[in-house]
């Protein structure tokens, strides 16, 4: 049996999450040792169900490494990290993924095994609250990309009234 696109869309938003991505972002811009980027705006209180950045062309050699965060103006909170930095993503093929997995707060990001690939088991975490107003994104480490792209991708569900998420890029 066929379904309508739009059905189909629907029975992923109920059972993944609302997925929201960012556009194709150049490594080189964006994957560097010491800068923060911000990904995704939050607005209320969401459970994010997953949340992990996509290589869209492959990365050039170097051994950046990355955090995913959360920071909010309202109320201020600075910067959040949501998990420990994952692997290297020195040449990171097509296709693969860094997930960020939930759990414990000090959890690594996970570099999938290899391209088109997850494997990963993820633990919901709540963030924000009621008439939050914040953002999720990464931090780069320890080397800067000058090669490759890469999109950000979000799943989540509302938890207050109004609560959303959008792409920043």
């Amino acid at each position: 049996m066929n379904y309508n696109p739009s059905t189909i869309a629907r029975i992923a938003d109920i059972h993944s999450g609302i997925r929201v991505e960012t556009g194709v972002l150049a490594a080189a811009t964006y994957l560097l040792s010491g800068t923060q980027t911000e990904l995704f705006n939050v607005r209320g209180r969401v459970k994010v169900l997953h949340l992990y950045l996509e290589v869209i062309s492959a990365l050039s050699a170097h051994a950046c490494q990355i955090v995913f965060n959360c920071t909010f103006t309202v109320p201020v909170i600075a910067k959040n990290a949501m998990c420990d930095k994952c692997a290297s993503l020195s040449g990171a093929a097509r296709g693969q993924r860094v997930w960020w997995v939930g759990g414990a707060v000090g959890t690594a990001a996970v570099l999938t095994d290899g391209a088109g690939l997850s494997d990963i088991n993820v633990t919901p975490h709540v963030v924000g609250g009621k008439d939050f107003v914040g953002t999720i994104g990464i931090l780069g480490s320890d080397a800067s990309h000058n090669a490759g792209t890469f999109i950000g991708v979000i799943h989540y569900v509302p938890m207050s009234d109004g609560a959303y998420i959008s792409a920043r890029l």
